[in-house]
């Protein structure tokens, strides 16, 4: 009896990990989320760095080299789907490094979650393969394809 309570005990207490960290920081317009892209090998402004940037208020922007390019209004159910992969247990589980150590050049790639409690966490590295980070990158760049679309 007292194993099966411990037990119970346990898996309560396991279920409850991370709870505040899937939480997202919310609040007038708040960043969400952070995808950025930096090239090893470029100075100019004319590279290809830039950033894809996500806020509670369902909006992305695009900025190249800190210039806010543009900004779109994101659908509920596109967002909700963002929101839903970026705060899966999947993704926040990720290891932090996600670098590519076969390749020699490329770009620099993360994308940073905002979380409730005032903390964020960054993901990413050079050339990541990751499926589950290569998979949320894609659903962001999407949403800007489809704006582009309309």
């Amino acid at each position: 009896m007292k194993r099966i309570i411990c037990l119970l005990l346990v898996l309560f207490l396991c279920s409850g990990c991370n709870i505040d960290k899937n939480i997202i920081r919310t609040g007038d317009g708040a960043v969400v989320l952070v995808y950025s892209s930096h090239p090893v090998f470029s100075s100019s402004e004319n590279s290809n760095e830039y950033n894809i940037t996500l806020y509670d208020d369902k909006t992305l922007s695009v900025s190249n080299y800190g210039k806010m390019s543009k900004k779109i209004n994101v659908s509920d159910e596109d967002y909700q789907k963002i929101i839903n992969y970026a705060f899966s247990s999947k993704f926040v589980n990720l290891k932090k490094d996600l670098t590519d150590d076969r390749v020699l050049d490329g770009s620099y790639n993360s994308i940073e979650l905002y979380f409730e409690d005032g903390t964020s966490k960054k993901y990413g590295g050079y050339n990541p393969t990751n499926k589950t980070f290569l998979k949320l990158r894609d659903m962001l760049i999407k949403v800007l394809e489809k704006e582009g679309e309309e």
